[in-house]
């Protein structure tokens, strides 16, 4: 009865301990202009629609610009092949404006919007991992199960545990990415002094800040959750299986190995600032550009 409370309120002091976490982290997203905590699934999906119009408004724009170019050339020739060279440059020069300009404006805050999303389990993600972690804290969900479904209920939570955590952070648990290498704008402002922009590359920047990021305050989860998994494939030992009191104690301390990992990812990805460092760099970038270049 005293191990069972014990379960109980480890379980309690997690769930609260993570509410409140979210709460602060919600709070101090806010204030920061990030908006809300994890979008719900609607949520994130008006926010989806919303942003690829805005994107699509975006290119439409870059088209209609480079099809007026067109038209202007036509209807009025270059005289010598040399003011041909001059006028296309002059047209590139204010395509890769308009496009930098669009960039900082659209596609960037929307590719800043999703990274920080990205961080976050979802509401329907945290109430499956609660549902589940209830269930083995929870001593009459241990004696009513024998030891081949224990072992099947346990294997199903290590996989979707799994799952949830390789969604979260971005990467394969057993074999996580090397860390990117220091964030710098320097190969961006050198191309955008010869009038070039590559959006994609700009993009990636944002992508290995928010890599970086994942790793740094994902560390002890992926050990946690992969000691888990190891731990749900000896659950198939026989001696484990007829000696159910050793295998729920194993277990239960690997349900608090990985409510404690989560804690810590949530606490250290919310004090994060790669990806609010990176962006400001980007914005900091374009708007020289712009302003040397006129908008």
């Amino acid at each position: 009865m005293q191990q069972n409370m014990q379960s109980r309120q480890d379980f309690n002091r997690m769930t609260n301990q993570r509410s409140q976490e979210f709460r602060m982290a919600q709070t101090q997203k806010n204030r920061a202009g990030y908006g809300a905590g994890p979008m719900t699934k609607e949520a994130q999906l008006q926010a989806q629609a919303k942003q690829q119009k805005l994107e699509l408004e975006a290119n439409q724009k870059l088209a209609q610009l480079a099809q007026e170019q067109e038209r202007r050339r036509q209807q009025h020739p270059a005289p010598n092949p040399q003011q041909a060279v001059l006028q296309q440059k002059k047209d590139d020069k204010q395509l890769n404006r308009l496009a930098v300009k669009n960039y900082r404006e659209v596609f960037l805050p929307g590719q800043v919007t999703n990274a920080l999303q990205a961080q976050q389990l979802s509401p329907e993600a945290q109430h499956q991992l609660q549902r589940l972690n209830k269930n083995l804290m929870d001593k009459s969900w241990w004696k009513n199960r024998d030891g081949v479904q224990l072992q099947a209920s346990i294997k199903a939570y290590s996989d979707t545990l799994t799952s949830l955590t390789t969604g979260l952070l971005g990467f394969n648990l057993a074999s996580p990415p090397s860390m990117p290498s220091a964030f710098s704008v320097s190969s961006l402002n050198a191309q955008l002094a010869n009038d070039k922009f590559d959006q994609g590359a700009a993009n990636r920047l944002i992508q290995d800040a928010a890599l970086t990021g994942r790793l740094t305050a994902g560390e002890q989860l992926t050990k946690a959750v992969n000691e888990f998994s190891r731990l749900s494939t000896a659950a198939s030992d026989q001696e484990l299986q007829t000696n159910t009191k050793k295998l729920k104690e194993e277990v239960q301390e690997g349900v608090r190995s990985v409510a404690k990992a989560m804690d810590r990812y949530i606490v250290r990805i919310n004090s994060s600032t790669a990806i609010d460092d990176a962006q400001k760099a980007l914005l900091k970038s374009t708007e020289t550009y712009l302003a040397k270049k006129g908008k």
